[in-house]
């Protein structure tokens, strides 16, 4: 895949920052219909950070780091975190978060494209990032993580994935959820992005267990959300444990790559 020509990125990175600095001026919609807010990512998060391990002593970088969330978690796990994001106002939301947790001595923002780090070679022990290269041109962001990362280090990504006709559909249905730019990651694109290291592996999350997350987005009713969201789960983990192949129609994966 050919990296996008640098009219096109541009273009990508006004719409990208533009709309991520009016979320996180305006803040995020109807808590009760949020599926994120309301636990729908929790299963991916924690098997996420379980294989992201111990951060005592680590520095990472923290790619994508929206309104800091995720640097606030790593620092507070015992990493130096270096994290930048292209929306200057979440980065500037990302300040506020690392000073009232008391770790904002740990954190090292900074405003920058994905495309075009401006950190040295081999600096990082790992590259951290949730639902950022989708927003990317990965190609070009794959080369920078590389570039990035020290010799043996490991960088975790979460993504969503473009298989599902389903959660097509969604996206079809809700486009103000998302920026016009970014594409969930076909099978392919994680090929390609995997191609800058020595090994490259991702594990697919929520098949079954999308209905729950279109259900509580539909109805508002938690109660319900948390009820089927168990059952799909216990579903969805006899089913990708048997058939693997199926893994590329969930909603989200863990992109694991090592230098």
């Amino acid at each position: 895949m050919l990296t996008e020509d640098r009219r096109s990125l541009e273009a990508r990175h006004s719409v990208e920052k533009s709309f991520h600095d009016q979320k996180a001026l305006s803040g995020h919609g109807e808590a009760h219909r949020d599926f994120y807010a309301a636990g729908g990512l929790n299963l991916v998060w924690e098997s996420y950070l379980n294989a992201v391990g111990d951060l005592r002593g680590k520095t990472i970088l923290d790619f994508g780091c929206g309104e800091g969330w995720s640097s606030v978690e790593y620092a507070k796990r015992g990493a130096v975190v270096y994290s930048f994001d292209i929306s200057s106002e979440s980065v500037h939301n990302l300040t506020h978060q690392a000073t009232r947790a008391g770790v904002s001595r740990r954190i090292h923002p900074a405003v920058m494209a994905a495309e075009s780090l401006g950190y040295r070679a081999n600096t990082f022990d790992m590259v951290l990032g949730v639902s950022i290269l989708h927003h990317t041109d990965p190609f070009s962001a794959g080369a920078e993580v590389s570039r990035v990362l020290k010799p043996g280090g490991r960088a975790l990504f979460i993504e969503p994935l473009a298989h599902n006709v389903f959660l097509r559909v969604f996206r079809l249905l809700t486009p103000k959820r998302r920026t016009p730019t970014e594409q969930p990651m076909p099978v392919k694109q994680i090929a390609d992005f995997g191609r800058f290291f020595h090994r490259a592996d991702f594990h697919g999350y929520y098949l079954l267990s999308i209905f729950p997350q279109g259900l509580l987005w539909a109805t508002g009713n938690q109660n319900l959300f948390q009820c089927t969201l168990r059952i799909a789960s216990a579903a969805d983990h006899l089913i990708l444990g048997a058939f693997k192949f199926l893994r590329r129609y969930c909603w989200s994966a863990i992109i694991e790559v090592e230098k």
